[in-house]
């Protein structure tokens, strides 16, 4: 039997706890530990990490079982090559689960050394309850948790300015670090904690809002025999990632002098402005994401890799982007030439199978989102329709009318949106069109543009009649 991963078949120097991270999650290990383990080799950071279990069924019992240690594969295009890169990470030096061992959290938050909370705790994380937050009894919530480490350090270090915490929030949410500012905050007061412990989290604890990116499959089943015989170890907490990674720390430039990740020179970005690199990926990444699942299912493919790799539907996917998006964004031509440059590669990994089926979900709410932004910045600016941007919603129309066999829509939508297709007939797509640019989600973002009912039924009808592929063709699009 293969031996398991651990302290004994691979030793590793310890190190000081510097961070208190909640979640022992797949992102996390693939995404925060890995760049603290580089931080270790490439810096004098010297750091470690203590896992706190975020919920009562957890994996950190099992993860120490194997003292922290695990592997890590990165796979994906790197410079038009497909690479490959695998490490064990050694960063988490304790695990606690607080539901049975609460004194083991408090202990650590008296900790000096342990200045960093790192999070991600998922979207739902980040929310407000209703507990009683105390140092006898773990609280249930992850905000519950951060006010009692808070109040604990408070009362070590008697409310010292240098006593203070980092928090770096990865959940994806917008304004994540600000949101679990408001609710530990809003907690303290409700609960009537004194004044001196409000201003001491006011002023000596620094709350970061981030934008985290990086796909992690998680445990690559299908590999990981073929792995474990390569490295000659069994390794229950493999984990999968892709080569690209971003991430943007909005917030005090101090936090560099505790966690120096801009020294790694890589793409971890400090700014004091998150929105325009939120803006740029929503536009870009996700808003490409949206425009290609009805063009992909429509001409019978399955993946993203697949529709970005196919010549007709790769030159409008371009033609949208650079024409449409990039000018809706307040970056230079280099970088947002870069960014789709390196979007592209993320969506040729042959490593990931990405279907359109699975991102297929509520389309129209993320058309809203991610794509009507530059839709209508288009309008704005040249007074006249965005081409690409109708032909997709065009598209996604005509996609949302289609059914399986049992009757039920292709793809998920909301029934408020699904009820515009109740006389669906993609002959005389009126009636459709004219309820779905009414609808209140687009707040009369798509009924004020001159021509939109008219354009659209003109797409839907070129689709009906001549097939995706004819259509772009015949549109002018690809």
């Amino acid at each position: 039997m293969m031996e398991s991963l651990n302290r004994q078949n691979h030793p590793r120097p310890q190190r000081p706890v510097r961070i208190l991270q909640f979640g022992e999650g797949n992102f996390l290990r693939a995404f925060v530990d890995d760049f603290i383990s580089q931080l270790n080799e490439k810096t004098d950071f010297n750091g470690s990490v203590c896992v706190v279990q975020p919920r009562p069924h957890g994996r950190v019992k099992s993860l120490m079982e194997q003292d922290g240690l695990y592997t890590l594969l990165l796979e994906g295009k790197k410079e038009g090559r497909a690479t490959r890169e695998m490490r064990i990470i050694d960063v988490i030096e304790q695990g606690i689960d607080p539901y049975t061992d609460y004194p083991a959290l408090l202990q650590r938050a008296a900790d000096p050394q342990c200045r960093v909370i790192i999070s991600n705790t998922t979207e739902a994380g980040i929310a407000y309850t209703d507990e009683l937050v105390t140092l006898d009894v773990c609280p249930q919530s992850f905000p519950g948790k951060v006010l009692a480490v808070l109040k604990h350090r408070f009362q070590t270090f008697n409310g010292t300015l240098e006593s203070g915490m980092d928090l770096v929030c990865c959940e994806l949410i917008e304004r994540n670090g600000d949101t679990l500012k408001e609710i530990v905050c809003r907690k303290a007061r409700e609960q009537g904690e004194p004044q001196a412990f409000l201003d001491w989290i006011e002023n000596a604890n620094r709350f970061y809002n981030t934008l985290v990116d990086r796909i992690v499959p998680g445990y690559p089943k299908a590999q990981a025999a073929a792995l474990e015989d390569q490295l000659s170890y069994h390794d229950a907490y493999l984990v999968k990632g892709e080569i690209y990674h971003s991430w943007v720390i909005q917030g005090d430039p101090a936090l560099r002098s505790v966690l120096p990740l801009d020294q790694l020179n890589q793409n971890i970005i400090f700014t004091d402005d998150l929105a325009p690199y939120r803006d740029r990926k929503v536009a870009i990444l996700n808003g490409a994401h949206t425009a290609m699942v009805p063009l992909g299912l429509l001409a019978g493919l399955e993946t993203v890799k697949e529709t970005v790799e196919d010549p007709q539907i790769r030159r409008f996917l371009e033609a949208f982007l650079k024409e449409e998006v990039w000018p809706s964004l307040n970056f230079s031509e280099s970088e947002l030439r870069t960014f789709t440059h390196d979007v592209f590669e993320r969506f040729e990994n042959p490593d990931i199978r990405h279907e359109l089926i699975s991102i297929s979900l509520n389309s129209i709410a993320k058309f809203n989102t991610r794509d009507l932004p530059a839709m209508r910045h288009y309008y704005d600016t040249h007074k006249t329709l965005a081409p690409r941007a109708c032909f997709s919603l065009a598209a996604l129309i005509v996609l949302l009318g289609q059914r399986k066999s049992d009757g039920t829509p292709l793809i998920s939508e909301s029934p408020e949106v699904l009820a515009c297709w109740q006389d669906w007939d993609e002959n005389q797509p009126q009636a459709t069109v004219d309820a779905l640019i009414q609808l209140p989600l687009w707040e009369g973002q798509l009924a004020s543009m001159d021509n939109i009912a008219k354009r659209l039924t003109e797409i839907i009808r070129s689709i009906a009649t001549l097939g995706l592929r004819a259509a772009l063709k015949k549109e002018g699009n690809a």
